[in-house]
């Protein structure tokens, strides 16, 4: 590798490790979030099982356990290159737009779900509901509002392209 290549692999690898701590910080694996990083940045956009084992320095049951997983979750899709036997990964379309509407329609759960046990358990004089309410009240909130943002970037893109 000539040294500007080698300087851009060092920060692409570099972020890669940050977003994954950060990843790992919300509960996902550090992995799961080294293979969705990797996936934002590498070139070409798919990459093979085997790349993926070789830029993450990973072991192949864990990219199998990972990808599986991100599959599962709607970040990554399999793709096939043209000529080519072996499957390879890359980021969906919108991938970050799908997972938010999908975490807020459990968001709209949670609100369905208080606003049901708020009404049933305000009778209760040993029960204080403030922090219900408050659940309540947040989920509400945000399923009303949050909606208009993502379609606002959605519409950001389809502008742009």
């Amino acid at each position: 590798m000539k040294a500007v290549e080698e300087e851009i692999y060092k920060k692409k690898k570099e972020f890669v490790e940050e977003a994954s701590l950060i990843f790992e910080e919300q509960g996902h694996s550090r992995i799961s979030g080294q293979v969705l990083a990797w996936l934002h940045v590498c070139e070409p956009e798919a990459q093979s099982f085997s790349d993926l084992v070789e830029h993450l320095n990973v072991s192949k049951a864990s990219i199998s356990n990972m990808t599986r997983l991100l599959l599962q979750s709607g970040f990554i899709e399999k793709v096939r290159k043209p000529g080519e036997r072996q499957t390879c990964f890359k980021l969906v379309d919108h991938a970050w737009c799908k997972v938010m509407e999908r975490h807020l329609e459990k968001m709209k759960q949670l609100r369905d779900i208080s606003a049901k046990y708020k009404e049933e358990l305000k009778v209760e004089d040993d029960t204080d509901i403030d922090r219900l309410n408050e659940m309540h009240d947040f989920y509400a909130f945000v399923t009303e509002h949050f909606p208009e943002s993502i379609e606002t970037y959605k519409k950001s893109c389809s502008d742009e392209g």
